[in-house]
């Protein structure tokens, strides 16, 4: 208890509250032209904002909390001609420099205007990290923000399309906008969807991050969004799209080509409010889209099992509506205020390979989430400002067939019953979830430079979780223990293994403090972080006798259950930890730089493995249950190094060389089996998993200039682990594997990944090309009767062998024409431009996508409705064929 009261009471000893960087700094010195001398009292303002300072007596001034972007930054003296630096580029947690040189004027005139400095090689990055501009953005063959993630260095997906930062789980991944988390603490997955046209910049961090970031173990994707501004812009996108493809083989009426069965509208405004003399200014966007998706169903059979109309049905499609909007007042040059919202929402289904001749049994998913964020920023003087942020986070998901659980076409669970190899013809899926996480987060960030060469940040952060659950499959109505005929359905007792239902409210805390040291020689970030948590759950006090329920102590058999509970459960322990970490950059000269960083990383487990399956309903019979939950889980840690090398050449060139080292423990996996007093046994998650990463990362790019720009990126990682997921334990212990005894490699470890893009254009056009290149993910090989009959019985190492490479090309054209005050852009977007058959899972028996032995002697079976051949070809092991889309934008 004293221990507890140490840390909470050393949060709250710091007034402020942690935010992760939203904005960058501008530096530099004004000098006189002629003499060199420096110019004091010079008045330097960054236009279209209230964003200014004052140069001291050497001539140096300081602008702190500058939003990303490009602006016209204007130097004033009295006796001088007043310049106007054109086109300065701010970016998140940087500092741009930008120098001045005034000219001596007697008379009056005109501002001078010059183009601002173009910093290839940025000095103050200690750490590996990839920003993305909206002007780049909007010249990509991008469409989602997933589309931007996949082509920086260190950043691999996997079979099932997640993300991995640097070869850790998808789980290590922290997810912000404007300074506020939005991963959802459930799964550690992002919340919300961002659409790409709500996007000023996107920074992704895959080295280690500084001490204002936390809960995460490899990776920060930070993104700030748009704000109005001074004047009105509107924006308007319409574009349809369908696959072009004769990949009919695996990919079902893939060949009906229309050009508007995937349709996407959205548009955007932004300005100042009319008669608030532009302290009111307005960002809104909006945007709803529909995918028919590329995997096809049959309809040969209805529900019932009568014979279906042989209708195309799409099995992975989507509904999607996206928004952002946000009000800023600026009440002051010292205050401002900024109110921000943003949801989404998706109706879609995933495909289920049984159903794909009665595609009408298969669950439908429903999600939905929002975020709300008041922000109030008080500058005290151009170089001290603080933040206070208050923000709610909601997510809810639904699964399930019918609205309605007890809704009479739902079938008894025995008509889903089928042979092997065979597709349902009859049926409905049984299963229904719900799941809703809420979460409150106040923050307040203090930020001052408190002299020339450092740059201090404080504060603290808290967070307030609730996280409702509950699974289940509908099972038979049963009056006095036989089940009703004909079928009805029913929702399973609350209080049997049957249904997972809970509701826990776990908190955060933390605060970290962190000093930028910047000299002409040398730039060092250095920080500590502190973080609390408390799971607020219960564990068991005696594992060999978990479910209160059903007591096998016979001297609680005659207990309340209020009396059973101090038998049965005590609280977890809250858990606090502490992350120093530390970043170096030693410029060698103007066009070059080393970097070092290093630093601890602690992450609190995902409240699914914390809750999962709720308060230990152990069943009275059978083996293997679980694995339950552990709310007494330890922080995951990950020690992290890297050294990098930044080099300009020939002007628009620069290359980073970076080499990089994980150290990850204390991974979450499942437990050995426990055996409760009557032979029962099952499985609890604990911390028990290793994982080490090294790799070297290489970007070469070019800037634009002279009508084209290069980015190229090279990484070659290996990723190697106990386990790559926490249940690949749990089921190994069910097959009566032995554990892994030695790394190996983890199921997302892609060696090489290359990733190229090429832009030429113009103000009016352009045309960009986007290439993945990336060596086979792993596979397990398995024993079949083809394989033993070879001589090989056993030895084989779980992913041990690898599946095809992966290439892929996409590619966008656009061209602008301008009709009054209106830029009307039509373009062409063309993903998977050469329709390559890019593999993502195999069969394990061959490592190939379209053949196996596995059912080689499997012979004819009245039950089945299709043929073995037809049922092998799973279109779920091949990635998305080529879609072509067409659309217009209209912008003013």
């Amino acid at each position: 208890m004293k221990k507890i009261f140490t840390i909470v009471s050393l949060v709250l000893l710091f007034p402020f509250l942690i935010f992760a960087g939203t904005t960058g700094k501008l530096t530099g010195r004004v000098t006189d032209k002629k003499t060199g001398e420096p110019l004091p009292f010079v008045n330097i303002t960054i236009e279209g904002t209230t964003l200014g300072a004052a140069s001291d007596l050497d001539g140096r001034y300081v602008i702190l909390n500058i939003p990303p972007g490009r602006y016209n930054v204007k130097f004033q003296y009295v006796g001088y001609q007043p310049l106007v630096v054109e086109n300065v580029q701010i970016s998140i947690d940087l500092t741009t420099t930008q120098d001045a040189q005034l000219e001596e004027s007697t008379i009056e005139l005109g501002a001078v205007i010059v183009q601002g400095n173009v910093e290839r090689i940025q000095k103050d990055i200690t750490s590996s990290q990839a920003r993305v501009t909206s002007e780049q953005i909007q010249n990509l063959p991008v469409v989602e923000l997933n589309d931007i993630l996949q082509l920086q260095a260190g950043v691999t997906k996997d079979a099932n399309g997640q993300f991995h930062i640097r070869g850790g789980r998808t789980t290590e991944i922290a997810y912000w906008v404007n300074g506020i988390s939005i991963t959802d603490p459930y799964d550690n997955s992002r919340g919300i969807e961002i659409d790409n046209s709500s996007v000023q910049e996107l920074q992704v961090i895959s080295g280690t991050f500084n001490a204002e970031y936390g809960q995460a173990l490899s990776g920060i994707v930070n993104t700030v969004t748009k704000e109005g501004g001074k004047s009105f812009n509107g924006d308007v996108k319409v574009y349809s799209s369908d696959y072009v493809s004769n990949f009919t083989d695996y990919f079902v009426g893939i060949d009906r080509y229309n050009p508007f069965t995937n349709y996407n509208f959205q548009g955007s405004l932004s300005g100042p409010i009319p008669f608030t003399k532009d302290k009111l200014t307005f960002f809104a966007t909006g945007r709803y889209v529909y995918d028919d998706g590329y995997l096809y169903g049959i309809r040969k059979f209805t529900t019932t099992g009568q014979l279906g109309d042989g209708a195309l049905v799409p099995m992975n499609w989507s509904k999607r509506w996206i928004g952002q909007s946000n009000i800023t007042y600026f009440a002051s040059t010292n205050f401002k205020f900024n109110l921000e919202a943003l949801y989404s929402k998706e109706n879609y289904q995933d495909y289920d390979h049984l159903f794909k001749w009665e595609p009408d049994g298969n669950v439908f998913k429903y999600s939905k989430s929002y975020n709300l964020t008041f922000t109030m920023t008080h500058t005290f003087s151009n170089t001290a400002f603080y933040t206070l942020k208050l923000s709610k986070f909601f997510k809810d998901f639904n699964e399930y067939l019918y609205p309605d659980p007890f809704d009479p076409r739902y079938l008894s669970p025995d008509s889903l019953n089928t042979v092997g190899y065979a597709f349902r013809k009859t049926g409905t899926n049984l299963h229904r979830f719900f799941r809703e996480t809420n979460s409150y987060i106040g923050k307040i960030d203090f930020t001052s430079q408190v002299t020339e060469n450092h740059l201090i940040k404080f504060g603290v952060e808290g967070r307030i979780h609730n996280l409702k659950f509950d699974d289940y499959y509908l099972e038979p109505l049963r009056i006095n223990g036989i089940p009703v005929v004909p079928f009805q359905p029913a929702i399973p007792d609350i209080n049997t293994p049957n249904r997972t239902k809970y509701d826990n409210k776990p908190i955060e805390l933390s605060a970290y403090i962190q000093d930028k040291i910047e000299y002409q020689s040398v730039i060092i970030n250095i920080g500590l972080r502190l973080d609390y948590f408390d799971s607020r759950a219960n564990v068991l006090v005696d594992p060999t006798d978990p479910n209160i329920n059903l007591p096998l102590r016979p001297e609680l058999e005659n207990l309340s259950l209020a009396e059973r509970e101090p038998y049965f459960y005590k609280k977890a322990t809250p858990k606090w930890q502490i992350g120093p970490r530390f970043g170096i950059a030693y410029p060698i000269s103007d066009k070059g730089v080393l970097h070092f960083s290093y630093g601890h990383f602690l992450q609190i487990p995902t409240f699914q493995y914390l809750f999962q399956n709720g308060p230990y309903y152990v069943p009275e019979t059978g083996s293997g249950y679980g694995p339950y939950g552990n709310p007494d889980l330890k922080p995951q840690k990950t020690i992290m190094y890297e050294i990098g090398f930044r080099q300009e050449f020939f002007d628009d060139f620069n290359v980073d060389i970076t080499g990089f080292y994980r150290d990850i423990r204390d991974w979450i996996t499942a437990g050995p089996l426990i055996t409760t007093r009557n032979l029962v046994t099952y499985s609890i998650f604990i911390n028990k998993d290793y994982s080490n990463v090294k790799g070297i990362t290489l970007n070469l790019n070019k800037r634009f200039s002279n009508h084209y720009s290069i980015d190229l990126n090279y990484t070659y990682q290996v990723a190697e682990g106990s386990n790559s997921r926490p249940e690949d334990e749990f089921n190994a212990q069910l097959s009566n594997n032995e554990p892994n005894l030695f790394l190996i490699p983890l199921d997302w470890d892609q060696r090489h990944l290359l990733n190229f893009s090429l832009f030429v254009g113009d103000v009016d056009w352009g045309v960009s090309l986007i290439s993945r290149y990336g060596t086979g993910l792993p596979y397990t090989p398995s024993i079949t009767q083809y394989t033993a009959d070879r001589g090989i019985t056993s030895g084989l190492q779980t992913n041990s062998r690898r599946k095809p490479n992966q290439f892929s090309m996409d590619l966008r054209l656009h061209k602008t024409f301008k009709i009054a005050n209106l830029d009307i852009t039509t373009f062409v977007q063309v993903f998977n431009l050469l329709d390559n058959k890019v593999v993502l899972n195999v069969f394990t028996d061959t490592g190939s996508a379209d053949y196996t032995t596995q059912a080689q002697n499997i012979g004819f079976d009245p039950k089945r409705p299709n043929t073995v051949e037809e049922f092998l070809k799973n279109p779920t092991n091949y990635a998305a064929p080529r879609l072509v889309q067409i659309g217009f934008e209209f912008s003013f």
